[in-house]
C-alpha cells in the first residue's frame, strides 16, 4: 500500500499543528447548501500535514543553527465534523454507532428515570458544560485554530467568519461556486481557548505529550527504528481511515481522515497537591524540609509514572535526573541556568541535554515487576507497553493543550482551587472504540486492567483505577465535595516512598477525584479530498 499523502491529511492529525495558543470554535450548520459553498472558500486555507511538517522542520533547523532570533508568526486552521454535521451535508454515513450516537450517549451516566441504553459511561451529567449537552442543541463541527499569539487567533477567527458570511455585508466576498456570500451558513455556538505552558507542562506540573506514537509511512525510517526501543511504531491505519492496518469498513470518501475526540477536563491542582502532601509522611513529621520535599516529589511522580520534567520512573526509579535546587519549577530552572552560567557552561545547551534525558521514550515495562514504575501509575495504566499484548493497536495521537492560569504557590498552599483550569484534550484515531474509548473505559476505569496484577500484589486486590483519569459511577462521589469519594473511596496500589519497594507491595491508598470531565464530542477530521470532493458537493 502506498504511504499516506501528506498533502491530503489535516496537519493536527500528523505531525500536529504548531501552537502557542489554540482556539476550538464549535459551530452549528444553519444552511447546508450555502455551507458547502462557503467551505470550499476555506479549503485552500486549511493546514495540511505537509504544510505543518515543512513549518516544523524550518523551525527546528533554525533552532539548531542558532538563527532563530525572534518570535515566529504563524497560524493554522483545521476542521472536523460530528455525525450530525456530516448528515446535514449529505455525506455517506459511518456504520459506527459510537460515533453516530455521540459522546453524550457514550460517556455520561444515567440519571434516575433516564433510558439506560442512552447513557453508557461514567461522567456525571451535572458536571458537563451545558454547551455540550443535547438540551442545548447538537454541535455540527469544530474549527481548530492555532497561532503564535492571541491576536493571531483573533485575526484568524475573523477570516474564518468571513468565509462563512458571519458579520458581513451582502456581496462582500465571492465564493468558489460563482455566487456571493450574502448570509451566514453557520452559527458559532461557543469556543474554548488554551495556551502552552512553560516547558510544555500541564497544570499538575508534568511535561505532557512525550509518548506520541511514531507512524510508519509518515515518520522517517530513523524514527521508526528508534521507536522500537520503547513505544512501538504504529501502522498508519491506527490513526488514518483506510491506512495500512485499518480493518474498518468506512465509506471511501473518509480515506485519510481521522476520528477526533474532544474532551474538556478540569484539573483541581491545589487539591491534587494537598492529597500528595497528605500521603507524604515526612511532611507531617518534619515539615517542609528538603528531605520531605524530595519524598513528595517521588510520591507524586509515582502517581504519574514520570518525574515532572518527563524522565520515566522505569529508567530513573530512585532520583529525578533534573537537579532540584528549589521545589518551584520556574525558580528551579532559573537557579540551574544561573549555576551553569557560573560554571562557564552554556545554559541553553545544558538544558537541551537534560531535556533529551528527560524526554526519552526508549523503555518498556517488565510485567513481573513494579519496583520501578507502579502498576497503577497513569502512564502505565494508559500505555501498558509490554504489559499488554498488541497494545499498539490502541494507541492514539494526543493533541491536548492546557487552559486557565498556572497555579501559584499561595493557591497550592491553600489546597482549594480558586480558578478554572485544565486540559482541552484532543486525540486522533481511526477507530474511537479501539483508541480513546478502550484506553478510558477498559484500562483507566477498571481496577484490574490493562492486566490484573493481583497475584503480584499479594492476592489481596488488583492495582486500582487510574488515579489521574480513572472514573467511578457518580454515586461514589461525596455529596458536598466534587473532589472526594464517599467512604470507602477507591484504592490504588502505590509503594511507600519511605521504604524500598517490596515484592509484593501491599500498600493501597484511597484516591480522590482531581480531574473532572466537563463534556465534549466525537468528530471526524476528513482529508482535504474528502472535504473538497464530498462535503463541498
Amino acid at each position: 500500500m502506498a504511504p499516506p499523502n501528506k498533502e491530503n491529511i489535516q496537519g493536527d492529525i500528523w505531525p500536529r499543528l504548531s501552537k502557542k495558543h489554540e482556539l476550538f470554535v464549535f459551530f452549528r450548520i444553519t444552511d447546508p447548501v450555502k455551507f458547502k459553498d462557503h467551505l470550499a472558500v476555506l479549503v485552500p486555507s486549511l493546514t495540511t500535514a505537509s504544510d505543518a511538517e515543512t513549518f516544523r522542520k524550518d523551525i527546528y533547523k533554525k533552532k539548531a543553527e542558532g538563527t532563530l532570533k525572534s518570535i515566529v508568526f504563524f497560524s493554522a486552521i483545521n476542521v472536523a465534523f460530528s455525525a450530525k454535521g456530516l448528515a446535514k451535508l449529505g455525506a455517506e454515513p459511518f456504520t459506527d454507532d459510537v460515533f453516530n450516537n455521540g459522546q453524550w450517549e457514550d460517556l455520561t451516566y444515567p440519571l434516575e428515570g433516564d433510558e439506560k441504553t442512552k447513557h453508557n459511561g461514567l461522567d456525571d451529567q451535572h458536571d458537563w458544560f451545558h454547551q455540550f449537552t443535547p438540551r442545548n442543541g447538537y454541535l455540527d463541527g469544530v474549527f481548530t485554530i492555532t497561532g503564535d499569539t492571541e491576536k493571531t487567533l483573533d485575526n484568524t477567527v475573523r477570516s474564518v467568519k468571513k468565509a462563512f458570511g458571519v458579520g458581513l455585508e451582502k456581496g462582500d466576498i465571492p465564493s468558489t461556486g460563482g455566487h456571493t456570500i450574502d448570509s451566514p451558513s453557520v452559527q458559532f455556538v461557543f469556543q474554548q481557548q488554551g495556551h502552552v505552558l512553560d516547558d510544555d507542562k500541564e497544570h499538575f506540573g508534568w511535561v505532557d505529550g512525550i509518548s506520541q506514537p511514531i507512524v510508519i509511512g509518515l515518520d522517517t525510517d530513523e524514527k521508526v527504528e528508534e521507536a522500537k526501543k520503547g513505544l512501538k511504531p504504529i501502522q498508519a491505519g491506527t490513526i488514518l481511515v483506510g491506512g495500512e492496518g485499518d480493518q474498518s469498513n468506512h465509506p471511501a470518501w473518509a480515506k485519510e481522515g481521522s476520528f477526533m475526540v474532544f474532551r474538556t477536563y478540569e484539573q483541581r491542582t491545589p487539591e491534587f497537591v494537598a492529597w500528595c502532601a497528605a500521603n507524604t509522611k515526612k511532611l507531617e513529621t518534619q515539615g517542609q524540609t528538603a528531605e520531605a520535599m524530595v519524598d513528595l516529589r517521588k510520591f507524586s511522580s509515582r502517581i504519574v509514572g514520570r518525574w515532572p520534567n518527563g524522565a520515566p520512573l522505569e529508567l530513573y526509579p530512585d532520583a529525578d535526573p533534573t537537579p532540584l535546587r528549589d521545589p518551584d519549577p520556574e525558580t528551579n530552572k532559573k537557579l540551574l541556568f544561573k549555576e551553569w552560567s557560573e560554571q562557564g557552561k552554556n545554559p541553553h545547551e545544558e538544558y537541551k541535554k537534560l531535556e533529551a534525558t528527560n524526554h526519552t521514550d526508549a523503555f518498556t515495562y517488565n510485567p513481573e515487576d513494579q519496583t520501578r514504575c507502579p502498576y497503577a501509575a497513569h502512564i502505565r495504566k494508559c500505555g501498558p507497553r509490554d504489559d499488554f499484548p498488541n497494545y499498539e493497536r490502541h494507541l492514539m495521537m494526543r493533541r491536548g493543550i492546557p487552559y486557565g492560569p498556572v497555579t501559584k504557590t499561595n493557591e497550592k498552599g491553600a489546597g482549594v482551587s480558586q480558578h478554572d483550569r485544565g486540559l482541552l484534550f484532543v486525540s486522533y484515531q481511526s477507530d474511537i472504540t479501539n483508541g480513546f474509548r478502550f484506553v478510558q473505559k477498559e484500562w483507566a476505569n477498571k481496577a484490574d486492567k490493562p492486566v490484573d496484577f493481583s497475584d503480584k500484589l499479594g492476592g489481596k486486590a488488583p492495582q486500582g483505577i487510574d488515579a489521574i483519569i480513572g472514573q467511578m459511577p457518580p454515586y461514589y462521589r461525596a455529596e458536598n465535595d466534587v473532589t472526594k469519594y464517599d467512604s470507602p473511596a477507591p484504592n490504588a496500589n502505590f509503594p511507600d516512598v519511605e521504604k524500598p519497594v517490596p515484592k509484593p507491595s501491599k500498600h493501597w491508598i484511597p484516591i480522590e477525584r482531581w480531574v473532572i470531565p466537563r463534556g465534549g464530542e466525537y468528530f471526524f477530521a476528513p482529508s482535504i479530498s474528502g472535504i473538497r470532493e464530498t462535503l463541498c458537493k
